[in-house]
């Protein structure tokens, strides 16, 4: 998500952007130009990064109704940049050509100018602060709730009633079709797990920013502290992001497959330095296996973990393929 990179630049350069001798806002470097510059990337990137998350949400989707083939929809990804592109730019345009990018609380946004003109008939909004513009902002901010709160855990719901499906035709199946359909249901929850931790990832990195606007909102105030914390825990949005990635990098690998007491499938995580293992390594482990099934559970931990690669291009004259 690179909107995530010039989201946190607008951020650090804060009240610098805005018009010298804004009232109230210490730090005021700028001119009316250089505030709407900064608003102008605000806006697009504090949908575009949102949209990105749900995206991610409904593309998982349509991995899972296309039994993960990627032909069927990596077309997809296209537009869903271009959409980040061609749904934001002609929003902040307008906005920026209704005069309705002014100083806010801590960077250039969508605000009237004075603030608080539209609210008090003794002031006059000097820029912005027009029914329509306000009409257009109320519809931005549905549209970014939407995209926000309700599309990625619909998304996400969906994916779990696929799995509650699925779980229903293994049970219903013998034989190699069990087989495909446990995998099936292991990698949807890994999908769904991905997904979630993601989304998790930015509503933790949003949560005081939200909690400062429902707050401005109901009291119709700013709290100057929320609002703080809130761009200070948006700028690390991507750092957090980062760590999420590899941290699920980290937990890749070459998955064996055994089938445990009872026929349970299980897979185990391959080491990186077993890649070279031969037909009489997997005999062997095979055959200490076998030995510990009366302490599967208690004993798995202190196996050794092996990942098969049947086609390692190596010749082993113990095996039968060798001859």
């Amino acid at each position: 998500n690179i909107y995530v990179l010039p989201y946190a630049i607008t951020d650090f350069v804060g009240t610098w952007a805005m018009p010298v001798g804004t009232p109230y806002r210490v730090g005021a470097a700028g001119n009316q130009g250089t505030c709407i510059a900064q608003g102008f990337i605000q806006i697009i990137c504090a949908a575009a990064v949102p949209y990105y998350y749900s995206s991610l949400s409904v593309f998982s989707c349509f991995a899972v109704r296309n039994s993960f083939k990627e032909e069927n929809y990596r077309h997809i990804e296209k537009w869903i940049h271009l959409g980040a592109i061609f749904v934001t730019l002609p929003i902040a345009i307008m906005f920026a050509t209704r005069e309705s990018i002014n100083p806010g609380i801590s960077v250039c946004y969508l605000a009237e100018y004075p603030n608080g003109c539209v609210d008090d008939p003794n002031v006059p909004c000097e820029r912005g602060g027009d029914s329509l513009t306000s009409s257009i902002e109320t519809i931005y901010g549905a549209a970014f709730a939407i995209i926000t709160f309700i599309i990625p855990p619909a998304a996400l719901l969906y994916l779990q009633g696929i799995i509650k499906s699925g779980t229903r035709d293994t049970n219903r199946s013998v034989g190699k079709k069990k087989i495909i359909e446990t995998f099936r249901k292991r990698v949807l929850k890994d999908l769904i797990a991905q997904s979630s931790l993601y989304l998790l990832s930015f509503w933790s990195t949003q949560i005081f920013l939200y909690i400062s606007h429902g707050y401005h909102l109901i009291t119709g105030k700013h709290s100057y502290d929320l609002v703080i914390a809130g761009v200070y825990c948006s700028s690390f949005q991507g750092v957090v992001l980062m760590l999420v990635y590899f941290q699920l990098e980290a937990k890749k690998g070459d998955v064996a497959v055994c089938e445990g007491p009872g026929g349970e499938i299980r897979n185990y995580q391959g080491a990186k330095d077993d890649t070279n293992l031969s037909v009489r390594d997997i005999r062997e482990a095979a055959k200490r296996t076998r030995n510990r099934f009366s302490g599967w559970k208690s004993s798995l931990s202190s196996q050794r973990k092996y990942s098969f690669h049947i086609f390692d291009g190596e010749v082993d004259e113990s095996s039968p393929w060798a001859k």
